[in-house]
């Protein structure tokens, strides 16, 4: 019985003993734990500190960074804003240079045209009488070549009306401008001459030289206006119209050419001739214009070859390719126009019809003695229309 007894109390007393152990340990592991979980905890807390400051130093230098960059930006903004200010600017002045040289350039260049003087050689016809007041009306000091000037022939009439509106215009002029303007027109002096034949073209040749302002010994251009248009069928046209047309449209200029050539080289100017048209009048179906065709298409030859020629001299030659024009008008004398047939009243003086449009012969004939290297032709083909003179 006591050995019974006995066997509960030592378990008692073993469970007693335990739970102090227990106790122990736990208290043993949680001081192990703070003591090594404790600095961890610190180290974590000053490794997340440092992180943060870290983090915040490297905010603080993405900041400067932004605001150097943002500074920099704006320094090259600037310069540029600044550069593409100054380009306006030279543009601008380069616009304005360029305005005024041409100004200049355009006021010496008539001013030159003023001092140039130039031989239209038969005035007479009609398309002679309009290039000369085309070039007088440029600025250019024209001889205008007639049969006899001091016959009141129509061209004499006109060139007499011309003289007279300008005269009035430089005494009823509103400004001085106006009456620079007026002043500013070229001299046309009529010349007897006559191409066909040679003796006139000689005393042609002295009468230019003496007619030249002093020290000026040359022409700027001989501009070859005369032709002659006999209509007729090939095989009833004499050989003597034959041979009067070649003299007069191909013969007659290559005379002229010879004779002024020393003046035109003085100056190392350009003999303008006239060819025929692109679309030939004379082509058309009974128009009886055979022989006179031929003789305009050996004027084109003829300027080709005389250019090789006088290529080295200096001295140009250019061909006009007037417009289809009925030729028997265009080398015709000119017709005064007395009385207006629509309206009943009578024409002032000097009135005339023109076979050409002012535009076709101003945009032909000027670029033909102005540009530095002429074409070899220019085509006058615009619309023809009448004006009054």
């Amino acid at each position: 019985m006591r050995s019974e007894s006995l066997i509960p109390v030592q378990e008692h007393k073993t469970r007693i003993k335990t739970q102090p152990l227990t106790l122990t340990l736990e208290k043993e592991m949680n001081e192990f734990i703070q003591m090594h979980t404790l600095p961890a905890v610190a180290l974590v807390s000053t490794i997340d500190d440092g992180a943060a400051t870290g983090r915040a130093g490297k905010n603080y230098e993405d900041y400067r960074d932004h605001e150097s960059t943002k500074i920099t930006m704006d320094v090259e903004t600037g310069a540029i804003l600044a550069l593409q200010i100054l380009a306006l600017f030279s543009i601008a002045a380069a616009l304005l240079a360029y305005l005024m040289r041409q100004s200049r350039n355009a006021s010496d260049e008539y001013e030159s045209r003023n001092k140039r003087h130039v031989l239209v050689t038969s005035c007479d016809t009609c398309v002679g009488l309009q290039i000369a007041l085309a070039l007088s009306e440029a600025g250019y000091k024209v001889f205008a070549g007639l049969p006899n000037p001091l016959e009141n022939s129509p061209s004499i009439k006109i060139l007499k009306a011309v003289e007279q509106e300008r005269e009035k215009e430089i005494d009823n002029g509103d400004s001085n401008h106006d009456k620079v303007q007026v002043r500013a027109r070229g001299q046309i002096v009529p010349l007897e001459l006559d191409p066909t034949r040679e003796d006139s073209l000689r005393a042609g040749l002295d009468a230019v030289r003496a007619k030249l302002p002093a020290g000026e010994d040359g022409l700027w251009a001989v501009i070859h206006t005369g032709g002659l248009a006999l209509p007729g069928s090939i095989e009833k046209q004499t050989s003597s119209a034959w041979e009067s047309m070649l003299r007069h449209n191909l013969v007659a200029p290559l005379r002229t050419a010879r004779v002024f050539i020393p003046l035109l080289r003085a100056k190392r100017g350009r003999i303008v001739l006239l060819g025929d048209s692109e679309t030939s009048y004379g082509s058309k179906a009974g128009t009886g214009l055979v022989a006179f065709t031929a003789s305009r298409k050996a004027v084109e030859g003829a300027a080709a070859a005389l250019k090789s020629e006088l290529h080295s001299s200096g001295v140009d030659v250019v061909l006009l390719k007037p417009p289809p024009v009925n030729p028997l008008v265009l080398y015709a004398s000119p017709v005064l126009k007395t009385v207006d047939v629509e309206s009943g009243v009578t024409s002032s003086e000097g009135t005339w019809i023109a076979p050409l449009s002012n535009h076709s012969v101003q945009n032909s004939l000027i670029p033909a003695l102005t540009t530095p290297c002429p074409l070899s032709s220019y085509d006058m083909v615009v619309k023809s229309k009448s004006f009054w003179r």
